[in-house]
């Protein structure tokens, strides 16, 4: 199975293992309550509880921390399941530390740490129970374990593909956004080749042909004074030249206007 990736908080596995401490911890007090080992059970499960809750910030601050917290919470749960009379309840304790097993070390390890807590788990009801009672004690943990840890992988699975969706979600979006921006840039440098293009129209055709008119103007006043015979020839080339201008004007006004 590999390793699992840790979820954010206390949720999915962590979550069911707190329910457990608690239903362990309750159990504890109703049975141990008239016990002189009262203090004792108490203590064990409040250090279990305590280290358990600060488990993810070990992991965080602490790359080691799995070598001393799982072998240290072993020891705890083994120290309650000797304390006499013997309550088969606290078995329960093995399987919180066997789904952070899952999630801490790799596919070997915890098949190594699998068999260990199997074989406490056993031993432990065994020894508490007698041969027959503890056998059928045994399958009925190891379902619920196996439940357990069922749910876990599950829940931790949902929990990657839902931020693998997130993640992918984001992408898209940046690429939305990026193809967006792309799409703005093409349409202003379409816009920028566009008024490239009349620029040079006005320069090539409607620049020069006001620089005509204005050239025909001139020689229409000097020709007012010399020679007045030729005055309206130039001023009707001065009109056709100034239909050209406008026409050629409203045409790229025209191109000008958006569709």
């Amino acid at each position: 199975m590999g390793q699992i990736e840790r979820s954010h908080g206390y949720q999915g596995g962590y979550l069911i293992g707190f329910i457990m401490i608690g239903v362990v911890a309750l159990r504890a007090i109703i049975f141990y309550q008239s016990q002189s080992s009262f203090v004792v059970v108490m203590l064990l499960i409040a250090m279990y509880a305590l280290l358990y809750s600060l488990e993810p910030w070990l992991a965080k601050c602490f790359h080691w921390h799995k070598l001393v917290y799982f072998p240290l919470q072993t020891a705890l749960v083994i120290t309650l399941s000797n304390v006499r009379p013997f309550l088969d309840f606290q078995s329960l304790l093995y399987f919180p530390l066997w789904i952070q097993v899952f999630r801490a070390f790799s596919r070997q390890a915890t098949m190594i740490w699998t068999v260990s807590y199997v074989t406490l788990l056993s031993l432990t009801l065994i020894l508490g129970m007698g041969l027959l009672q503890g056998i059928a004690n045994i399958l009925n943990y190891l379902a619920v374990g196996a439940f357990l840890i069922s749910y876990d992988f599950l829940y931790a699975r949902t929990q990657a593909d839902q931020a693998e969706s997130q993640r992918l979600l984001a992408n898209l979006q940046g690429a939305h956004q990026q193809l967006q921006e792309q799409a703005a840039q093409a349409e202003e440098l379409a816009a920028a080749r566009e008024r490239n293009r009349l620029a040079r129209e006005l320069h090539d055709s409607v620049s020069q042909t006001i620089f005509g008119i204005t050239l025909i103007s001139q020689s229409a006043r000097l020709l007012l004074e010399r020679d007045p015979a030729r005055v309206p020839a130039e001023l009707k080339r001065l009109q056709q030249m100034t239909s050209s201008v406008l026409n050629q004007l409203r045409s790229l006004i025209a191109e000008l206007h958006p569709r």
